[in-house]
């Protein structure tokens, strides 16, 4: 017998690793579920090159990231590993727009970490939309082979990595991402 998850992390973290077994309603669900941290994390911070919205995308490749990567043998619940995989993933898009600046030259605007977790059944489907809305235009805006670059990528394989996985140039790798950027940012 299975003790049920009695903590709201023990849920996510579940929800996640049934994500990383390819279940896409999983994925939907804490989705919408961690769409209020990461927009938390980007209106943590502003650019002159980067607005909120592309902060945002940034923040859901950070959140796709961690879903990948994510493991319960680490230690961390999903929500704390995952806030620190978008937290890294927008300084790092901060930190290309700038030229390599670092990463303390980006202040956040407020310390406010996590959003409120209480949320109305309404909210909780509107950000269930949302989610299947970006998922969808994953799937329908981005060729095969910038999934692949994607997928990839947000499972941690280098440019070279990925160049050599694919039969092509790191150079041709960088150009798919920066396309991937493009349409999802439409």
């Amino acid at each position: 017998m299975t003790k049920p998850a009695d903590k709201s992390g023990d849920a996510t973290s579940a929800l996640a690793l049934s994500a990383q077994r390819g279940d896409r309603e999983a994925l939907s669900h804490l989705a919408a579920e961690m769409i209020p941290l990461v927009r938390s994390q980007a209106a943590k911070y502003k650019s002159f090159l980067l607005d909120r919205d592309d902060l945002f995308q940034e923040g859901m490749l950070g959140l796709l990231s961690a879903v990948r990567t994510y493991s319960k043998n680490g230690g961390a619940s999903f929500r704390t590993y995952a806030a620190v995989c978008i937290h890294n993933h927008i300084v790092s898009a901060l930190r290309k727009s700038t030229g390599g600046a670092q990463a303390a030259e980006f202040v956040p605007l407020d310390d406010r970490f996590l959003p409120d977790a209480a949320q109305s059944p309404e909210e909780q489907q509107m950000l269930r939309d949302e989610c299947e809305k970006l998922l969808q235009s994953v799937s329908t805006r981005l060729s095969p082979a910038e999934r692949t670059v994607l997928r990839l990528f947000l499972n941690g394989f280098s440019y070279k990595e990925i160049a050599e996985k694919i039969g092509t140039t790191p150079k041709s790798v960088d150009n798919a991402l920066q396309r991937v950027r493009h349409k999802l940012r439409a």
